[in-house]
C-alpha cells in the first residue's frame, strides 16, 4: 500500500466526478443517494460536488465512479497493479494512473459495492479534519465480503418507547445512512416481540403492532376490528412502513419485515388499550393471510419475511394448516421474498412447505442460547437441551397455572420435545446437502445499555458468520426490548439521568458499535483506521486509549454469558444488570432455577458450551479427587476477566492524561467502561469464592471457606465500585420488563449480595470446621494463585475437505513440550453427536492420529481440536486466545 498524493481541489473549491458503467434507470437511481451523500459531506467541508464534462471535453476529474469492470476502469486497474473483485458487493479504490494528483476511482462490482466505494470516502470526510486528509488514504483499498447477509435488527417492543424512532423520519434517513456506510447489507423491522409467549400471559397489556396486522391494514371481508386505532392511525403507520422500506431500498439494503406473532389470547386481555375483535380458529388462518398479502401489495420494497414458527407465534407447532394457509400470500405476491424460519420449533415437513412456495429459504437459528457468547459456535450444547423430554414438566409449571395447564400439552411438539435440541443452536441444520439457506441471529441478552465496542470480537463473529456454509449473522440492535412486557416508561430511553447528557436519537449513542459490528462482518480483516478514525472524531487525542479500553471491556459480558449459564433465557439472566445468584442457597424457580437440576447454586453452574467449559463445583471436585482437569477451569477464565478490567481501566486512565480535561463523551464512556470492569471483577472474584466454597463443602477445610468469603467480599466491593458510578449517570430504574430481574440498576443489586455474604459468614461461625489436611492447603493455595492459561502453541495444518468416507489422518507437532499424552477430540457438525476421542501416537517428532472413514461417511462436516496433559492440567489448540476471540476446534468440510 502507498500514499500516492493529496487531493487538490479546484480554485472554487469543488470536487468533479464522472460516473461510468451506470445504464439503468434503476441504476441510476441507486446512485444518485450515493453522490447526494458524498455531495453533502463534502458541504459540511466547504467544498462542492459537481458532474464533470464529458471525456475529452477539457476539465479535469477528481472522482471516476465506475459500476462494473468495463473496459476503461479495467484499463485504468492494470496500469496501476490493482486486481479489480468481482464478486456480489465488492468494491476498489485507487488512482486511476500513477502521477501525484490522478483522479480517484471509486469502483463496485455491483451497484452496492459502488456504495460502499462512496460511502468510505463520505465517511472519511465526516470523520477527518480536512477533505484533503480524507482524499489522502492509503491505496489501493478492495473490499470483498465474507458474509452474504449482515442483518441489522430493529426491534418494536412497546407504544410508548418505540413509536416515537418508529415515526421519525429524519432519524431513520440518518440511522439507514450510518447503516450502508458501515456495510450492513440487510434491515429487518421485527414486529411482534412485545411478549414470551401468547397464551395465559398476565403482562398481556402494550400490543401496539403486536399483532401486526389491523395496526397496518384494513382487510376487506373479515370483519375484523380494533379498539382505540382511529383509521387516520392506521393510514399513519402503514405509511411510515412504506417509508422506511423505500429509504432502505434506496440506499441498497433489503429491507425484511419480521412478523413474529400469528395469534394471541384475544379475549383474555382486560389491561390492554387496543381490543382485536372478530377473530377465532375458523377465520384466522386466511385472515392473516389476506392481511400479509395486503401489505406486500402496499410495500413492494419488502423483499423478505421473517416468521416465527413455533408455538411462541401463537401457533401451535406442528399445526401445518395454518402455514399452508398463510404462505399463499407469499407464492401471490408476484415476485421473489426471502423466507427467513426462525429455527426453534422447526422440522423438516414445516421447511418443506416453505420450500414449495418457490421461494428462497433461510433457517436462523440462535447463535448462542438468547444471548451474545464468544465469536464461536458452541462445541456443545447444554444436557437439558439434549434430555429430549427433560424440563417439560419445569416449563409447564414456569409458564402455565390452573386452568391455562392444558395448553401445554400439543403446544410445544417440538420445542420442548423430539426436537429440543433445536432451541438455542444450529441442532441438526448443518447438512452439506441442505435445501436451504442458513443465517445465525445473535439474541439481545448480554448487554443492552452500555457501549460495546471490540474489533478483535466482531472479526470473530465475522470469520464465523459462514459457518459451514452459512449465509451470515443478524444483529438485535441496541435497547433491543426495551419496556418490553408493558414495563414502558416515558423518561430517556438509553437510561442517562441528567439533562445536560446527549438528548439526541438513543441509536447515536451506538454508532462506534453500528461501525464496528457491521465493517468486521463484512470484512474480519477489516482497516483498523476505519475504527480509529471513528475514535478519533469523538474523542480526540484520547481516541487510541479510548479504542483499548473499550475494546478490552467489550470482552467481559460476553465471556460471562458464555462460561456461566443459569439459564438460556435473556428473560431472566441479564449479565449486564445481574441478578445474583446464592453461592450457599439453592436457587429459587425464578430467575434461575427453572432450567436447572434441583439443588444448584451458583458453583453448579455450567457452561453455555459445557465441552469446553468446567463448573467451579466440576474443577473443586477433580481437586478434590486428584482427578485431571480436561477443560477450561473456571479460574482460568476468572483471570481473563480480571485482565480486560485491568486493561479497560489502565486505557481510560491513559486517556483522561492525554486531553487533562474530561468531555461529556469522555465522561460517559469512561462511566460504562468503569461498569465493565466492575463486573469483570466480581465475576472473577466470585467465581474464586464459588470453587473455594465448593472445596469447603466436599473438604470441610475451614481455610477453604474463609478465603470463599474474603473472596465474595471483593467481589461485592468491585460491583460496589459500579453501582456507584453508575449512579451519577443513569436512571434508578432502566427497565427491559416488568420482572425486578429485568429492571432496575446496579446498585439494587447490592443487597442481595450482601445478603449472600452475611449468610455465608453464618454458615463458616456456625459449622466450626477444621483447617483441613495438607492436600487441603495445597488444593486453596492452588486455586488462589491458578496461573495456566491452558493454551498451548501447536504446529499444525488443517485440511480444509475430505471426501466422505475417507479416512483423515491428523498430525501437529506441539511446541515447548516433552513427550507427553495428546489426545485428538473430533465430532460431526451436529449438536446431538457426541465428542470422539482418539490419542495420538508419536512419530518422526510429531503426533499422528486417524479420524475413520466411516465417521466422516456423513453429510457432516468434521470438527477436532487437540488436547495436551500437563501436570493433571490439559491445555488446548487451537484455543480461544488472550483475547478469547479465536475459535477453539478446527473445521474440516465433507463432500460427495
Amino acid at each position: 500500500m502507498t500514499r500516492q498524493g493529496e487531493m487538490v481541489l479546484d480554485q472554487e473549491d469543488s470536487v468533479s466526478f464522472r460516473v461510468i458503467g451506470v445504464e439503468s434507470a434503476a441504476e441510476r437511481d441507486g446512485l444518485d443517494w450515493g453522490i447526494a451523500l458524498l455531495a453533502d459531506r463534502l458541504g459540511t467541508c466547504g467544498a462542492a460536488l459537481r458532474q464533470a464534462a464529458a471525456p475529452g471535453a477539457g476539465g479535469r476529474d477528481h472522482l471516476v465512479l465506475a459500476l462494473g469492470a468495463g473496459a476503461e476502469i479495467t484499463r485504468s486497474a492494470a496500469a496501476c497493479d490493482v486486481t479489480l473483485p468481482e464478486g456480489a458487493e465488492s468494491f476498489a479504490i485507487f488512482r486511476n494512473g500513477r502521477e501525484a494528483h490522478a483522479p480517484l476511482c471509486l469502483y463496485g462490482a455491483d451497484l452496492r459495492g459502488l456504495i460502499y466505494a462512496i460511502t468510505e470516502l463520505a465517511d472519511r470526510l465526516r470523520t477527518m479534519p480536512t477533505p484533503e486528509q480524507a482524499f489522502d488514504m492509503p491505496l489501493p483499498l478492495v473490499g470483498e465480503p465474507a458474509t452474504r447477509v449482515r442483518s441489522l435488527s430493529k426491534c418494536f417492543s412497546s407504544e410508548v418507547e418505540d413509536l416515537p424512532w418508529f415515526r421519525d423520519r429524519d432519524g431513520w434517513q440518518a440511522y439507514l445512512d450510518e447503516l450502508v456506510t458501515h456495510r450492513f447489507n440487510r434491515l429487518t423491522l421485527t414486529l411482534g416481540m412485545h411478549y414470551n409467549y401468547p397464551y395465559g400471559n398476565e403482562f398481556l397489556s402494550d400490543v401496539y403492532l403486536h399483532f401486526a396486522y389491523p395496526f397496518l391494514v384494513d382487510v376487506p371481508g373479515h370483519g375484523v376490528t380494533i379498539a382505540n386505532l382511529p383509521e387516520a392511525e392506521r393510514r399513519e403507520n402503514l405509511d411510515t412502513l412504506k417509508f422506511i422500506a423505500r429509504e432502505a431500498a434506496r440506499r441498497g439494503l433489503e429491507f425484511q419485515l419480521a412478523l413474529w406473532t400469528q395469534n394471541y389470547d384475544f379475549d383474555h386481555y382486560p389491561g390492554a388499550r387496543h381490543q382485536v375483535q372478530g377473530l377465532g380458529p375458523d377465520n384466522l388462518a386466511a385472515y392473516c393471510r389476506d392481511a400479509l398479502a395486503l401489505i406486500l401489495a402496499e410495500v413492494p420494497e419488502i423483499s423478505g419475511l421473517t416468521l416465527r414458527v413455533h408455538v411462541e407465534s401463537g401457533i401451535p407447532e406442528g399445526d401445518y394448516a395454518f402455514w399452508k394457509t398463510y404462505f399463499g400470500a407469499v407464492t401471490g405476491a408476484g415476485r421473489t421474498l426471502r423466507l427467513d424460519l426462525h429455527a426453534k420449533g422447526i422440522d423438516e415437513t414445516l421447511i418443506g412447505m416453505a420450500l414449495e412456495t418457490g421461494m428462497p429459504v433461510t433457517v436462523s437459528p440462535k447463535y448462542t442460547l438468547e444471548h451474545m457468547g464468544l465469536a464461536y459456535h458452541q462445541a456443545s450444547i447444554r444436557p437439558l437441551e439434549l434430555d429430549l423430554e427433560g424440563g417439560k414438566e419445569s416449563a409447564r409449571k414456569t409458564l402455565y397455572s390452573g386452568d391455562d395447564a392444558h395448553r401445554f400439552d400439543g403446544l410445544w411438539k417440538f420445542s420442548e420435545g423430539s426436537r429440543k435440541f433445536m432451541r438455542y443452536s444450529y441442532g441438526d441444520l448443518l447438512t452439506a446437502d441442505r435445501p436451504y439457506d442458513l443465517m445465525f441471529r445473535i439474541w439481545p441478552g448480554t448487554q443492552r445499555v452500555l457501549l460495546w465496542g471490540d474489533p478483535v470480537l466482531a472479526a470473530g463473529f465475522g470469520a464465523n458468520g459462514s459457518f459451514s456454509g452459512a449465509a451470515g449473522i443478524e444483529l438485535c440492535d441496541p435497547l433491543s426490548f426495551k419496556g418490553r412486557m408493558g414495563a414502558a416508561q416515558d423518561k430517556d430511553r438509553i437510561g442517562y439521568n441528567k439533562p445536560y447528557f446527549p438528548r439526541s436519537r438513543d441509536w447515536e449513542k451506538f454508532t462506534y458499535t453500528y461501525r464496528v459490528w457491521g465493517r468486521s462482518l463484512y470484512d474480519p480483516r477489516a482497516d483498523g483506521q476505519a475504527f480509529e478514525r471513528g475514535m478519533a472524531a469523538k474523542y480526540g487525542p484520547a481516541a487510541p486509549h479510548c479504542a483499548t479500553a473499550l475494546a478490552s471491556a467489550s470482552r467481559i459480558m460476553p465471556l460471562i454469558a458464555h462460561a456461566h449459564a443459569p439459564t438460556a433465557s435473556n428473560n431472566s439472566y441479564w449479565p449486564e444488570m445481574y441478578e445474583n445468584m446464592s453461592i450457599l442457597h439453592d436457587a429459587p424457580p425464578l430467575p434461575y432455577g427453572y432450567e436447572l437440576p434441583v439443588g444448584s447454586r451458583f458453583g453448579t453452574v455450567g457452561a453455555t458450551d459445557p465441552q469446553m467449559f468446567l463448573s467451579p463445583a466440576g474443577f473443586a471436585r477433580a481437586l478434590r479427587d486428584g482427578a485431571p482437569i480436561r477443560k477450561l477451569a473456571p479460574l482460568t477464565w476468572a483471570n481473563w476477566l480480571e485482565q480486560f478490567a485491568d486493561t479497560a481501566e489502565a486505557g481510560m486512565a491513559r486517556a483522561l492524561d492525554e486531553t487533562g480535561e474530561e468531555s461529556t463523551a469522555l465522561y460517559l464512556l469512561r462511566v460504562d467502561v468503569t461498569i465493565m470492569a466492575g463486573i469483570g471483577r466480581f465475576f472473577a472474584e466470585k467465581i474464586r469464592a464459588a470453587t473455594l466454597w465448593e472445596y469447603y463443602l466436599l473438604s470441610g477445610a475451614a481455610g477453604a471457606g474463609r478465603e470463599a468469603l474474603r473472596c465474595y467480599r471483593a467481589a461485592r466491593a468491585a460491583w460496589g465500585v459500579a453501582a456507584e458510578i453508575s449512579r451519577e449517570v443513569y436512571l434508578e430504574d432502566i427497565a427491559f420488563g416488568p420482572l425486578r430481574w429485568l429492571r432496575g440498576r446496579w446498585d439494587d443489586r447490592l443487597p442481595a449480595i450482601d445478603a449472600d455474604i452475611e449468610d455465608m459468614a453464618a454458615r463458616l461461625a456456625a459449622d466450626g470446621a477444621g483447617e483441613g489436611t495438607r492436600q487441603d492447603a495445597l488444593a486453596m493455595a492452588r486455586i488462589l494463585h491458578w496461573s495456566a492459561a491452558q493454551i498451548m502453541p501447536f504446529q499444525h495444518v488443517p485440511r480444509p475437505e475430505v471426501t466422505r468416507g475417507e479416512p483423515v489422518r491428523i498430525t501437529c507437532i506441539p511446541f515447548g513440550t516433552s513427550r507427553r499424552d495428546v489426545r485428538l477430540l473430533y465430532r460431526q457438525t451436529l449438536q446431538t453427536a457426541t465428542w470422539q476421542e482418539a490419542p495420538m501416537t508419536w512419530a518422526g517428532g510429531a503426533c499422528h492420529a486417524t479420524i475413520p472413514g466411516e465417521y466422516t461417511d456423513s453429510p457432516y462436516a468434521i470438527l477436532y481440536y487437540f488436547e495436551i496433559a500437563c501436570d493433571g492440567v490439559s491445555s488446548f489448540f487451537p484455543g480461544l486466545g488472550e483475547d478469547v476471540s479465536s475459535t477453539p476446534y478446527f473445521h474440516i468440510k465433507t463432500r460427495n
